[in-house]
């Protein structure tokens, strides 16, 4: 009867491919029996929890790539948006160039006042501090200065 590393033939079917200890032991050249299946007990098991902990591994590894993606996107996005309004602060220290014929461009200025509302919308779901909804009881900047500029038409 032949003697056999049965601690090592066990780590090489848990690591190997084979799907079924008897294909393992029919490779190897192992008669399955009594004996045989006493020492191989509990190797398939031991084969699927190291499948289980591998998927589960594999699963968080795509996750956290996910996520650092999703940051480095939002990380962007705010970079954009500080870009945006370095743009909008440097436009309208000409004000000149929202004037027509004396009197303020209402729809130059709504499009800028339209394009600060998307960005600050933008910039808060980046930030995670909006999910996709309006916040209620607050007022946003854009709203403010284009409120502000209707009443200022009014009033002329």
């Amino acid at each position: 009867m032949a003697k056999y590393d049965w601690k090592q033939l066990e780590k090489e079917y848990i690591l190997s491919d084979y799907k079924s200890v008897s294909s393992f032991l029919k490779d190897k050249k192992i008669n399955n029996n009594g004996t045989t299946r006493k020492h191989t007990s509990g190797w398939k098991d031991k084969k699927r929890q190291k499948e289980d902990k591998k998927a589960t591994k594999i699963i968080e590894k795509v996750t956290e790539k996910e996520i650092e993606k999703e940051v480095d996107i939002n990380i962007r996005h705010l970079k954009l948006y500080d870009s945006f309004l370095n743009v909008l602060e440097d436009s309208f220290k000409n004000p000149s160039e929202y004037m027509y014929a004396g009197m303020p461009d209402y729809d130059k200025l709504k499009k800028m006042i339209d394009i600060l509302e998307k960005s600050q919308k933008g910039q808060r779901l980046a930030k995670g501090l909006d999910k996709e909804k309006e916040i209620s009881n607050t007022q946003s900047l854009a709203e403010a200065i284009q409120k502000a500029y209707e009443v200022k038409a009014g009033d002329k």
